[in-house]
């Protein structure tokens, strides 16, 4: 594994955009998030490299600008599972903060290369001892996560395989979209086969079978949804 540690990049304009509309940052004035600038500083990291390691001080909250990061905890017998697969535009870490915690409960390590922005955990601690908004905001983005995490344990223990993996790739688009449409598979398949817990070949055979059935078309990375009607009413049925 590849130490994080080096790899500082400026906070450019793009970043800066991203971070001003990241769900945890929007409802700070302008002086409150220079305060988050100032002691923020983003990462570019390659593939396989590890952000932070289960158990260490927690000092940052994390927003992911750009490529794919697992988070994943040591099971009691060495066996690694991945818990969730950070996609841009999405922040971890700010449960623990606001829950109090001072250790990463989980692993993250990147999938692909990423830039990450490192929030400085004291800094948004102290803001949000100070904003109403700012702690409802983050209210809402931890129910969110209870409510998937309700559904996840659902979807990982009363249905198969397939269904696992169609609900996987329609989370990856809109609602709205009944279209085809493109996923780009962020993560080598071995580590979406442990977030789903199914093993890797059961997944390439699923993958396969979806694809003999019209309803995918695969390119490696790339995978197009060919008929998303059909690929949600699979999941529907099941459910």
């Amino acid at each position: 594994m590849k130490s994080a540690s080096t790899g500082i990049i400026p906070l450019n304009e793009y970043i800066l955009n991203s971070m001003r509309r990241c769900v945890l940052l929007q409802p700070l004035e302008d002086d409150d998030f220079d305060k988050v600038v100032n002691t923020s500083h983003a990462k570019q990291l390659p593939e396989n490299s590890v952000l932070f390691e289960q158990g260490t001080e927690l000092t940052d909250i994390y927003l992911l600008i750009s490529g794919g990061i697992k988070l994943q905890r040591l099971a009691p017998n060495g066996d690694e599972k991945v818990i969730e697969i950070i996609r841009p535009g999405q922040t971890f870490a700010e449960a623990v903060l606001f829950l109090g915690g001072s250790r990463y409960p989980v692993s993250a390590l990147t999938v692909s290369p990423s830039i990450v922005v490192a929030i400085n955990a004291e800094t948004y601690l102290k803001l949000l001892n100070t904003s109403n908004t700012l702690c409802k905001n983050l209210l809402g983005k931890l129910s969110q996560r209870l409510h998937w995490m309700v559904n996840e344990v659902d979807r990982l223990t009363l249905h198969n395989a397939t269904f696992r993996l169609v609900d996987y790739l329609l989370s990856h688009i809109s609602e709205e979209q009944n279209d085809r449409a493109g996923v780009t598979l962020v993560a080598p398949k071995h580590v979406i086969a442990s977030r789903l817990s199914i093993k890797p070949e059961t997944l390439s055979r699923t993958l396969k079978d979806l694809s003999k059935q019209g309803l995918i078309n695969l390119d490696g990375t790339q995978i197009e949804l060919v008929n998303v009607e059909k690929l949600r009413q699979l999941i529907s049925l099941e459910g």
